[in-house]
C-alpha cells in the first residue's frame, strides 16, 4: 500500500514525466514479456518472423535489381507511358532505370506492407491460438487479471513485435535498394508515399492484423487455421497495388491516409468486439465444441 501511495505521489509531482505504468499495468508488462519469450522459443514462429521478411524486402528486390541488368538497352523495352506517368519524373532515364524506379515505387510498398501482416498474424497465432491449444489461455482468463487488460497486453505484444520487425525490414530494404539505385543510376526510391507507408500505414495495418486474429480466434482451433488469415488480409492489399497497372487509379498520399484512418477505426471496433468474446464461458464452449 505504501509503495502504491509513493508511486501515485510521484505521478502527481511529475505529471510530465513519462511513466510506462500509466499505459500498462505491472501485470500487463509481465504478460507482454512472457508472450515475447514464448514467441521466441517457438522455432517455427521464430523462423517465419525472421525468414519471410528477409525474402520479401531483401531477396526479391536484390534478385530484381540483378535481373534488370540483363535487359537489352534498346528503347523497345521502355516502360509503358501509363506506368511511367504514375511514377513521374522519368524523362531522360534509360529503360533499365525506368523499370527499376517503377518497381521501387509501385511494387515494393506492397512487398513491404506484407511484412507487418505476416509478422502480426504469425505472432498472434502463437500468443492466442497457441495458448488455447496448450490449455493455458483459460487459466489466464480465470486469473485475477482483468480480461480486457489481458487482451490489451497480448495485442500490444504482437503489435510491437510486428512493428519492430517491420522497421528493421524497411532499414534492410532501404540499404539494399539504395545500393541498387546508385549502381543502376535510378532515381532514389524514398518519396511521400513511402514515408506515409512506413510511419503511419505500417503500424496501423500491424495493429489491425493482430486485432483481426484476436477477434476470430474463438472460431479457430489450430495455429494452422489462423495462419490462413494472412490470405484474407493480404488479398485486398495485393489487389489495391496491382490494380494500379490497369490505369484505373494511382495510390496517392491522401488515399493512404484515408485507408489508415479507416483501419484505425476498424481496429478499435474489432478490439471492443473481441473483448466481449474474450470471456471464460466463450473459451470453454469453443473447447467443448472442439
Amino acid at each position: 500500500m505504501e509503495k502504491n501511495r509513493n508511486q501515485e505521489r510521484n505521478r502527481k509531482e511529475n505529471p510530465k514525466k513519462f511513466d510506462l505504468g500509466r499505459i500498462f499495468s505491472s501485470a500487463e508488462i509481465v504478460l507482454v514479456g512472457k508472450d515475447l519469450g514464448a514467441i521466441w522459443r517457438n522455432r517455427t514462429t521464430r523462423t517465419m518472423l525472421m525468414f519471410l521478411p528477409v525474402v520479401l524486402v531483401v531477396v526479391v528486390p536484390l534478385v530484381y535489381s540483378v535481373a534488370i541488368n540483363f535487359l537489352p538497352a534498346e528503347d523497345s523495352i521502355t516502360l509503358p507511358k501509363g506506368i511511367a506517368a504514375m511514377v513521374g519524373g522519368l524523362e531522360g532515364y534509360s529503360a533499365r532505370r525506368q523499370w527499376m524506379a517503377a518497381f521501387t515505387t509501385l511494387l515494393c510498398p506492397m512487398l513491404f506492407l506484407c511484412v507487418p501482416i505476416i509478422c502480426s498474424v504469425t505472432a498472434a497465432s502463437r500468443v492466442f491460438v497457441g495458448e488455447k491449444e496448450g490449455g493455458t489461455l483459460e487459466t489466464l482468463v480465470l486469473s485475477a487479471m482483468d480480461v480486457k487488460s489481458l487482451l490489451h497486453a497480448k495485442v500490444t505484444c504482437c503489435t510491437l513485435l510486428s512493428v519492430a520487425i517491420s522497421a528493421l525490414s524497411f532499414l534492410a530494404f532501404a540499404i539494399t535498394i539504395s545500393v541498387a539505385d546508385v549502381l543502376i543510376g535510378a532515381p532514389y526510391f524514398l518519396n511521400w508515399e513511402w514515408l506515409v507507408c512506413v510511419i503511419l500505414f505500417m503500424p496501423v495495418i500491424a495493429l489491425f492484423s493482430v486485432v483481426f486474429v484476436s477477434w476470430e480466434f474463438t472460431r479457430v482451433y489450430s495455429t494452422g487455421e489462423t495462419i490462413q488469415t494472412m490470405g484474407y488480409l493480404m488479398l485486398p492489399l495485393l489487389i489495391l497495388y496491382l490494380i494500379q497497372f490497369t490505369g484505373v487509379f494511382h495510390i496517392t498520399v491522401p488515399l493512404l491516409l484515408g485507408i489508415t484512418v479507416v483501419l484505425a477505426i476498424l481496429s478499435v471496433v474489432l478490439f471492443n468486439a473481441a473483448s466481449r468474446h474474450f470471456q471464460p464461458d466463450t473459451l470453454f464452449v469453443s473447447q467443448i465444441e472442439k
